[in-house]
């Protein structure tokens, strides 16, 4: 007994010196990842402790300690106004219209783009779809009044054609939604593919090659040596993309919001129940409770893939 005592002792300093020998050969890269690891506790980790606002009648006066607790009480008031349930059935249908609609785009272009010889044309196409991703939701915003505004782009064009009188687009409850997957889709599509086109620059030449002597077509190529190469980093994309089904842009929905439409989502209910009406309580226990969805989504949608694909992010 005392000799594997001893032993372990022995594995527990090699240990130890092993990871300060790491340390201090990797000391320059730790140290520059100290400033980011400080931001994300300060801004991620640390704010995780006013989650107990979600189950008390939060008082900024009295304090954490002092005000009153009231169980789940927030909670429960969250599925009884009309107004929390309206918001997350509208958060739902924006993110099931994203899954649907932008997350297979990128996929798309990605498989167009490497079709493509390379060249000049592929080198600017790529550039073209990565440029809308670095301008900010606001400028996006502006963007969009300035087309279809009521006295915007797409209404000029439209009198000038023959139009009768200008259309108010983003006045029309109809037609909000598909605005907000409209600039996310047309945001974020290029810069999607970026992890795609790695992907398949990592793709062996030499199994097209092979695929092209068997006489393999274009399409043969791609069904049997692309998409399986694709197959496992798509499933881990997706399994991300699950836990945001129930986040939504809160700039651009917030941006396009307007007097003649009626349309809230979960993030604009927190900033206007706990920022703008001072019911702190209310919206931390509806922004925790969207936190443990995406979680659960996510959980799920992993253990979901590792049994039918045996790929997966844990």
């Amino acid at each position: 007994m005392g000799k594997v005592r001893k032993e372990n002792g022995k594995d527990s300093a090699a240990f130890r010196r092993a990871v300060w020998r790491k340390l201090k050969r990797d000391r320059y890269l730790y140290l520059m990842l100290l400033p980011a690891a400080l931001v994300t506790i300060v801004f991620a980790y640390i704010p995780m402790g006013g989650l107990i606002m979600a189950f008390q009648d939060f008082d900024i006066f009295k304090g954490f300690l002092h005000s009153p607790w009231v169980g789940l009480k927030n909670f429960s008031n969250i599925f009884t106004q009309a107004k929390f349930l309206k918001s997350v059935w509208n958060t739902l249908m924006c993110g099931v219209l994203c899954l649907l609609i932008c997350f297979p785009a990128p996929i798309i272009l990605a498989l167009l783009i490497n079709e493509l010889k390379d060249g000049i044309f592929k080198k600017f196409s790529q550039t073209i779809s990565y440029l809308p991703h670095f301008l900010s939701m606001i400028s996006v915003v502006g963007l969009v009044y300035m087309l279809f505004g009521r006295d915007g782009f797409v209404n000029d064009v439209y009198l000038a054609l023959g139009g009768a009188e200008r259309v108010t687009f983003l006045a029309r409850q109809e037609l909000f939604i598909w605005f907000v997957i409209g600039v996310v889709f047309w945001k974020e599509t290029g810069w999607g593919t970026v992890i795609h086109l790695a992907n398949l620059s990592s793709i062996s030449p030499e199994l097209y090659e092979a695929a092209s002597i068997d006489g393999a077509t274009r399409l043969q190529k791609m069904r049997f040596i692309t998409l399986p190469h694709m197959k496992p980093t798509v499933i881990i994309l997706l399994i991300f993309q699950m836990g945001t089904i129930f986040n939504s842009n809160f700039e651009l929905i917030y941006g396009l919001q307007n007097p003649y439409v009626d349309f809230e989502v979960i993030s604009t209910i927190v900033y206007q129940t706990g920022i703008k009406g001072g019911n702190y309580s209310m919206s931390t226990a509806l922004g925790f409770a969207q936190g443990l969805v995406a979680l659960v989504l996510v959980l799920g949608s992993n253990g979901l893939a590792k049994k039918m694909t045996g790929n997966g992010i844990l």
